[in-house]
């Protein structure tokens, strides 16, 4: 019994260890690391790949958008001359609709009415004046010679004068002067002669006393007037010889001196005064001519003082330019408000095609195209979704951003009217059977900018691929790989 107990003992001892021979083995050949020489047999795990897959593919841009229409009629006052503010009497309300030639704005013109006035009494006076000048003006080209032939000859009169006084005049004067005085002198001496004789005559004589009286008194009167007139002659000869002739040479000098001056001036002055009356007249006519253009631009001005509706539409206080609504303030068109000139301050938005303006990021302009489909959400109702176009793409940016016009084409509910706003997707790419593969599984080449993927085998195969379009974590693949073909998911 004993013996039977120690051989089955033996027997499992023995088994354990042939168990333990044949396990050792396979344990140890599990646990030596992978890729290592005498290890002949073992396959190492396989890569995960993805499958190129062939289907449709979109991708789109939402921006914001406001509504807009291509019937928009822009209101400004055009003056041309008037410069005054321009006050306000009657202004359309915000919101409201006209009709074609309805009232829009009415203004004072009371300021503007005296301008005209004032300006047609100057046209008025401009012709009077301008008349003047054309009947002037050939008379003064008549007595031009007239007056040169009148300064050339007071002129060589003055001379002739003047010569005559040097030469003979003068020393006439002086001769004469001299020979009065001589005269004088000598009657002067001939009456005291005279008057003495007679004296010593009575004596002798028997003659009455009172003839002698009578005689003597006349002879005794005549020497005095003869004395007297020799005083006066030496005064007069006196001043003639220092006074009057230097006085008078002096002025026969000046006269000729001026008479050549005013020859020379005349001769130099007269046609430059013709030409300068020519050129007056053209200066008026000129004149004229601007102010009958201002004229014409005050009563412009003035027919502009009341607007009238050009379309009938929906009136917007304000102008519309590039998605954005820029107004007077909201007094200005109130009665006596004041609105600038030349400037946009009424649109009037008609019926015309329904549009969405909106702007887009330089990053994703280029993604968009004319013909595009696009959806709008209002603001306002965004359950009413409405389909659109891409109309037209800004080639040039402004402030960083490039305009995209949509045109709606569904249609479009009263309650959208211009200015409102909303989302608007672009859909950028509409593709049925792109081929894509996950956008982790494409690798760039630095290089050169070509893309590539790993083609899974033993040992992976670089493959270079053209990609398209890449939409969110998918990456078209135009060429290089077929449908079904399989990639490696990530770099080996």
């Amino acid at each position: 019994m004993m013996f039977r107990i120690r051989w089955a003992v033996t027997c499992v001892f023995c088994l354990c260890l042939l168990a333990s021979a044949v396990v050792q083995p396979l344990t140890a050949a599990q646990d030596k690391p992978a890729g290592k020489s005498g290890d002949k047999d073992a396959t190492p795990a396989a890569a995960p790949t993805v499958k190129v897959e062939q289907g449709k593919l979109s991708n789109s841009i939402s921006v914001k958008a406001v509504v807009e229409n291509d019937a928009m009629s822009e209101i400004e006052v055009r003056l041309k001359g008037w410069a005054s503010p321009l006050s306000v009497e009657q202004a359309v309300a915000h919101g409201a609709k006209v009709k074609k030639d309805d009232v829009l704005l009415k203004f004072d013109a009371e300021k503007l009415d005296h301008a005209v006035a004032a300006a047609r009494d100057e046209r008025v006076l401009a012709g009077l004046t301008i008349k003047l000048a054309e009947l002037d003006l050939p008379l003064a080209k008549q007595q031009l010679p007239l007056d040169l032939q009148a300064a050339e000859k007071l002129k060589r009169q003055s001379l002739e004068d003047l010569e005559q006084f040097l030469k003979v005049d003068k020393a006439h004067d002086i001769e004469s002067a001299e020979r009065s005085l001589k005269s004088a002198e000598f009657n002067v001496l001939t009456a005291k002669d005279e008057l003495a004789q007679l004296e010593k005559m009575y004596k002798d004589k028997d003659l009455t006393e009172e003839t002698e009286q009578i005689i003597l008194k006349r002879y005794q009167f005549a020497l005095e007037s003869a004395e007297f007139f020799l005083r006066s002659t030496k005064l007069r000869t006196e001043h003639t010889l220092k006074t009057d002739l230097p006085r008078r040479e002096d002025s026969v000098k000046m006269a000729a001196a001026k008479a050549t001056i005013a020859w020379d001036r005349a001769r130099e002055q007269l046609p430059i005064e013709a030409r300068q009356k020519e050129l007056a007249l053209e200066k008026l006519k000129v004149d004229d001519q601007r102010a009958r253009e201002r004229l014409a631009d005050l009563e412009h001005d003035l027919a502009q003082m009341t607007i009238k509706a050009p379309a009938a539409g929906v009136v917007y206080h304000g102008k519309y330019s590039r998605g954005q609504w820029t107004s007077p303030p909201a007094t200005a068109f109130q009665k006596r408000g004041a609105l600038p000139a030349n400037d946009v301050v009424l649109t009037i938005v008609g019926t015309g095609k329904w549009l969405l303006h909106t702007e887009v990021e330089e990053k994703e302009i280029g993604e968009i195209q004319v013909g595009q489909s696009a959806r709008f959400v209002p603001t306002r109702s965004p359950q009413k979704k409405l389909a659109g176009k891409v109309q037209r793409v800004a080639s040039i940016p402004e402030s960083g951003k490039f305009e995209v016009v949509i045109a709606l084409t569904d249609p479009v509910p009263a309650e959208i009217v211009a200015g409102l706003t909303g989302t608007v997707k672009i859909m950028t790419v509409q593709k049925d059977n792109a081929l894509t593969v996950p956008s982790s599984a494409v690798f760039e080449n630095s290089d050169d900018d070509t893309h590539y993927v790993y083609l899974p085998g033993k040992t992976p195969l670089k493959k270079t691929v053209k990609i398209g379009v890449v939409s969110g974590d998918r990456t078209e693949i135009v060429e290089g790989l077929a449908a079904s073909d399989e990639i490696l998911a990530s770099k080996p």
